[in-house]
């Protein structure tokens, strides 16, 4: 008991865990209330929650849009067709015995249907209450917590079963008396008794959250009477369903807790580790998306921890597994597989960590990659500091596989920028291929195609509504014109708000507003590849710098003549030049998609003659994109120095780079939530 109070003692005494921890805690409301606030719920229920409160006080008047009425109704008609459901549970079973597919009473579907009315049968004459149930739905349907808890996990995990290691600490430990057995078991029981706290605090953190937001009403009425929980075969209240969730997912907390433990106890380096988890959890969570409950691989969803973590499907779907030709309730069969789970896990990594030498070794790739070198050594052969943090970094520390995938990931959103568009509206659709062969300075030529379409249209009008033209005929003309006319009129409408605003018209420009406008309010796409971008920067600035510092290597090269100066110059150097290739490779596709507009043929075009948006600033649009790119490399470097100062500070790779990628998350989320990417700030900026 010792050992395990000093291991907590130790984890919870690192600032940096528990400053990560609180930002989790904060990370989970947050995301929360970015969940909700667009919906119809937080609007009608949260919102207006005083007309709500009148509405529920009697005042009819009060629900002018129906919003509440509709859901009172849709809750009377549910708890009225609840008893029949119930009760006709036994006729239906008879029913379906008289089929043959359940004569055989030895059969599982015959077993299945007798234990189904069984499982129903004591909710005959329970009874139901109406109340609020928003916030009940809502609490069940969020399923985020999920990922704060494995981002808590890797947290503790480093801390825990790494940090040591890194420091060749775990050698002196196992030296000592209970150094082996005692030593594992004492930091999984820390690992377990951290995560079910911490799962413990998130879980209620979230049902205060929706509690506030919506309200659970009455949380002595039974579960059942929440129409997304009929099927729910268990005597639980609303509270009762809560507690239920919250020991399930506390569960669900210490399996990953015994997975992470298992992995990391075998694997020695925690990059592989993470790797292998990432893969794991990948593969897990995909196929608790593609398949069914009721499909062949129902057995395998039904113990997955994604699946068990929706409360909404746990509890509210009633589903029996086949085994050896008996039902199985699919909670039961999960809970004995996470409790098999649990003493595998902890068994497997405890003998793994008592059985071998828990210091950091070098990989069997790792190794025959140094042997190919000492092979091929002299046919490369460079006295470059930057060749040489090059290859240190991207080869030796095998750091260019994230080029490689970021690389990949170009490719991927490159066919999507030069993919076929397609429009739902036939009036934007004409727009854009109007301006593909206006666009451009306006000239003369700009209005004598104004006026050859205009005659165009017209000939179109008078064979569409001439008396004279064959009925098939009038049909195709009327299509044809109303594919090109209001496409046509907003063109028009543009240009004479051209000549309307101040200035020579010789010196404006016709460009493709809806396709600026488009690509301005495309926040969500701006901010996602700047988190990626920036990130990668951060990944290799941290590299760069806590590679040497944890072999103290700086001090060998500053020993020698000017090697200060050279050896800060080289890094700083390597570090320039590679944020600005991720700056180039992924604000590139940013330059594409301007590119693709109009080829910078209206760059030149002034901001305040935009029509549709309300500017008053006279910088040219080319301006203005340069402006807002070398904004974007300005943050990129900044991040980038930001690594390298906190790779100073913590002394430690790993956890520099998970804090900084966490601070940059965040900053994402919040620009996110805010719609605040790079063009708005700086166009807002400007405007003030």
């Amino acid at each position: 008991m010792r050992m395990v109070t000093y291991e907590l003692v130790k984890l919870w005494k690192k600032k940096l865990a528990v400053l990560m921890s609180l930002l989790l805690l904060a990370g989970n409301l947050f995301l929360i209330y970015a969940y909700e606030k667009n919906t119809e719920e937080y609007f009608y229920i949260h919102r207006q929650g005083e007309i709500y409160r009148a509405f529920l006080a009697g005042d009819e008047s009060a629900d002018a849009d129906g919003y509440y009425r509709q859901g009172q109704e849709a809750q009377e008609a549910y708890l009225a067709a609840y008893p029949d459901f119930i009760d006709e549970m036994e006729s239906r079973a008879d029913r379906m015995r008289e089929a043959s597919l359940f004569q055989n009473k030895e059969s599982y579907v015959y077993r299945n249907l007798v234990k189904s009315v069984l499982d129903f049968a004591p909710f005959s004459g329970i009874v139901l209450k109406a109340d609020g149930c928003y916030g009940v739905n809502a609490a069940a349907g969020y399923g985020g917590g999920i990922l704060f808890v494995l981002l808590f996990l890797a947290v503790q995990g480093y801390y825990v079963l790494f940090r040591e290691r890194d420091q060749n600490l775990l050698l002196l430990l196992k030296c000592s008396r209970k150094g082996h057995m005692p030593l594992a078991a004492a930091k999984l029981a820390a690992m377990v008794i951290s995560a079910a706290a911490f799962t413990v605090l998130l879980e209620c953190s979230t049902i205060l959250a929706f509690g506030w937001m919506y309200g659970y009403g009455d949380m002595g009425r039974m579960i059942q009477s929440v129409p997304l929980f009929r099927n729910c075969t268990y005597m639980l209240t609303v509270a009762g369903a809560f507690a239920a969730m919250m020991l399930i997912r506390v569960l669900i907390a210490v399996v990953f807790t015994c997975i992470l433990f298992c992995v990391g106890m075998v694997l020695k380096n925690e990059i592989s580790a993470a790797v292998f988890l990432a893969v794991i959890l990948g593969a897990e969570y995909f196929f608790s998306r593609v398949f069914s409950i009721s499909g062949v691989f129902g057995g395998i969803k039904t113990i997955n921890p994604f699946y068990c973590w929706d409360m909404g499907q746990v509890l509210g779907e009633y589903y029996n597994l086949n085994l050896l030709e008996y039902p199985v309730g699919k909670n039961l069969l999960a809970l004995l597989t996470a409790a098999a789970f649990i003493i595998v896990l902890s068994a497997a990594g405890i003998f793994a960590f008592h059985r071998t030498c828990q210091i950091r070794t070098e990989s069997r790739v790792e190794v025959f990659l140094q042997w190919l070198r000492q092979q091929t050594g002299r046919f490369d052969r460079h006295l470059s500091l930057v060749y040489y943090e090059f290859y240190k970094v991207m080869i030796q520390q095998k750091k260019g596989i994230v080029c490689v995938v970021l690389f990949l990931w170009w490719l991927s959103e490159l066919s999507g920028v030069f993919a076929v568009k397609y429009y739902g509206d036939v009036e934007v659709a004409a727009y854009h291929v109007y301006l593909q062969n206006l666009q451009g300075r306006i000239t003369e030529g700009t209005y004598a195609y104004m006026e050859v379409e205009e005659s165009c249209l017209e000939e179109l009008r008078q064979a569409a509504f001439s008396p004279e033209t064959d009925e098939t005929m009038k049909q195709i003309y009327a299509a044809e014109l109303a594919m090109h006319e209001r496409g046509f009129a907003l063109v028009q409408r543009q240009l004479a708000l051209l000549e309307a605003k101040p200035g020579d018209i010789g010196d404006k420009y016709l460009l493709d507003e809806l396709a600026y406008t488009e690509l301005w309010k495309d926040s969500g796409t701006d901010i996602v590849f700047w988190f990626i971008g920036t990130a990668a920067a951060l990944f290799f600035a941290v590299s760069i710098v806590s590679v040497d510092d944890r072999k103290e290597m700086p001090v060998l090269i500053r020993s020698t003549r000017n090697g200060r100066r050279r050896l800060e110059k080289s890094k700083a150097c390597f570090s320039a030049i590679c944020t600005g290739v991720l700056f180039l490779l992924v604000e590139s596709l940013l330059f594409l998609r301007y590119d693709r507009i109009d080829h910078f043929l209206t760059a030149k075009q002034k901001l305040c003659d935009f029509t549709t948006q309300d500017f008053t600033s006279g910088m040219a649009l080319g301006v203005m994109a340069a402006c807002v790119f070398i904004l974007k490399a300005c943050s990129f470097f900044a991040v980038s120095l930001f690594g390298k100062k906190l790779a100073g500070v913590m002394k430690n790779e790993m956890v520099a780079i998970f804090t900084g990628i966490g601070v940059l998350g965040l900053t994402a989320l919040i620009l996110y939530h805010f719609k605040w990417d790079f063009t708005m700030m700086f166009l807002a900026g400007f405007e003030r």
